[in-house]
């Protein structure tokens, strides 16, 4: 990790009176995935990944599952301060963490961490979400993100700019002065899902490589949307392209993927825009890709923000 542009933003934020940061282990929890970096003078030196998200675990198993993860790393682990975001702090998690309104900044997040001890571990903290809530609007919220986008900026030695982010259910963030300003969700990862693996859609889906056909053709059609409606009578086009032999049945999958993501840039990003996508290498190739196909520009952020973006809530917050 570059230790130099990573503490950039902390600083432009920390009194210099802040005490450094401590070695911590940073744990991203999420719905499907766990994920823990040993970090030492700001470095990280170690990580363990698993699929321990937390709709696997049963209520009351959260601490047996942290407590065998971090086993997994070099000795400290299990003796250092814990710094945990995610959907691990949802109702469904294993802490419920309050949500931040926004506008929020990195020092607002870290003024509501929620901290507590379980035997055999370190002092825990956990990273609360962000919620925005207009008056007559509809809410929306996120956890997790919050995080990477803070870590991101730090990374890139940014304050302003707007942040894609990939996932079950992507993000658009848009930072401004280093206060995350607004942001919308799109259930894009979890509706591509529904469709392949429970209509009909999935019926003439085949499995071998696409050869990016399906995706271009998918994106290309989602430039074209012009409504809602327009989107699901496009979603069927998954069917019947492979009906008329227009798209080989590996291809299918690719085509609703690429649709989908074409759609979510289109309602996210203004045609000539730029923005940062943060998120997994496969799954960010395929949104600057769709993008480069809609006149949008995305560059994709350093690795590991989440953990910039907990060293930089570590340093606002003090030891535990």
């Amino acid at each position: 990790m570059p230790k130099g542009r990573t503490l950039w933003l902390m600083e432009r934020m920390t009194p210099p009176s802040v005490p450094s940061i401590p070695d911590f282990v940073s744990v991203d929890w999420g719905t499907t995935s766990f994920r823990a970096y040993l970090v030492v003078d700001g470095e990280t030196v170690a990580e363990h990944a698993g699929p321990h998200g937390i709709l696997g675990i049963a209520p009351g198993g959260h601490a047996a599952v942290l407590r065998a993860a971090l086993g997994q790393l070099p000795e400290p682990a299990l003796s250092l301060p814990i710094v945990m975001s995610g959907m691990i702090g949802s109702r469904q998690g294993w802490v419920e963490a309050p949500y931040v309104p926004s506008p929020a900044s990195s020092a607002d997040l870290a003024a509501r961490l929620t901290r507590w001890k379980e035997p055999d571990l370190g002092v825990i903290s956990l990273i609360p979400g962000v919620v925005s809530d207009p008056p007559g609007g509809m809410p929306d919220v996120m956890r997790g993100e919050e995080t990477q986008v803070f870590g991101a900026a730090a990374l890139m030695e940014c304050a302003d700019g707007t942040f894609i982010m990939p996932g079950t259910h992507s993000k658009c963030i848009v930072l401004a002065d280093g206060v995350l300003r607004s942001f919308r969700s799109f259930m894009t990862g979890e509706v591509f899902a529904a469709l392949k693996g429970h209509t009909i859609l999935g019926r003439l889906m085949t499995a071998g490589a696409p050869t990016g056909q399906g995706f271009e053709a998918g994106a290309r059609a989602a430039g074209t949307v012009a409504s809602a409606g327009d989107l699901m009578n496009a979603v069927f086009g998954a069917r019947t392209l492979g009906l008329f032999d227009r798209l080989p049945g590996h291809e299918l999958a690719d085509y609703l993927s690429g649709l989908l993501i074409g759609a979510e840039l289109c309602a996210a990003l203004p045609e000539g825009a730029e923005a940062i996508v943060v998120g997994s290498g496969e799954l960010s190739d395929r949104y600057c890709r769709a993008a480069l196909l809609l006149d949008r520009t995305l560059t994709p952020a350093p690795d590991r923000c989440v953990v910039a973006g907990q060293m930089a809530m570590m340093r606002l917050a003090g030891t535990p």
